[in-house]
């Protein structure tokens, strides 16, 4: 089972541990427990307190013993969606934290898939007028497809249109022709002889050029009006040399 998201949304793998063995055993005692996920058991005590105030294990008591249980895994969804209305809360004070930047434009650095994941995920929340994508197609090969697929979901509910234009391979074919079938999304292909070596987004002020490769995956991020501009430009001018 694949249990990293599991501690990328805060659990410890003894918490997973107990959760999992949990859920096998349907209720068990603490000490049953502990033996079946051979965690020691004062440890496993106070994991069953953590899952307890997290809403993710609760007890019945019989016989004067104490029995717990997991609770249905859904329960991680209402579990995300608090820690999500949590974090809303405190943008308003973490924004005034911030220090505005005198300069009219900024480049950041973003590293790995997660860093990428960052890049995307914010073309969504500025809700830009229109997304441009230079692509590659390798985005599909590198990240899960239900990631990319949740994140055109998430571009369409926002209502922002894109285009995109598409390397004439058969990778970058076969990713064009299953985006061309969405709404608000319009596809073409470079010219046989030109090829976009990596993907570049333009969207709103900003421009990201990333790289996707499985162990050197990272992304450029530029805000600036004036260069955002131009990349548009520079893609409209290709837009008109492209096939569709």
């Amino acid at each position: 089972m694949e249990t990293k998201y599991l501690r990328e949304i805060g659990f410890s793998d003894n918490e997973i541990r107990i959760y999992l063995e949990l859920l096998k055993l349907g209720e068990a005692t603490a000490s049953n427990l502990a033996k079946k996920a051979e965690v020691n058991r004062t440890l496993t005590y106070q994991l069953l307190d953590n899952l307890m105030k997290r809403g993710i294990v609760s007890y019945v008591i019989k016989n004067n013993t104490k029995y717990f249980k997991a609770t249905h895994p859904s329960k991680l969804i209402d579990f995300l969606k608090e820690k999500e209305l949590n974090i809303k809360k405190l943008i308003p004070e973490l924004t005034n934290l911030s220090t505005p930047s005198e300069k009219n434009y900024s480049v950041e650095l973003y590293e790995g898939m997660e860093g990428l994941k960052t890049i995307l995920n914010e073309a969504v929340r500025i809700n830009p007028k229109e997304f441009l994508d230079f692509t590659s197609g390798m985005t599909t090969i590198i990240l899960p497809d239900y990631y990319m697929d949740n994140w055109e979901k998430a571009r369409i509910k926002a209502r922002i249109p894109a285009r995109f234009l598409f390397n004439n391979t058969d990778i970058g074919r076969k990713r064009g022709q299953i985006l061309a079938k969405l709404k608000l999304s319009q596809v073409k292909y470079l010219p046989d002889g030109l090829m976009s070596p990596s993907h570049i987004y333009v969207y709103g002020d900003r421009v990201a050029i990333t790289l996707w490769e499985k162990d050197a995956s990272f992304g450029v991020l530029i805000k600036s009006q004036e260069v955002a501009n131009r990349f548009r430009e520079f893609f409209n001018w290709f837009w008109k040399l492209a096939k569709e």
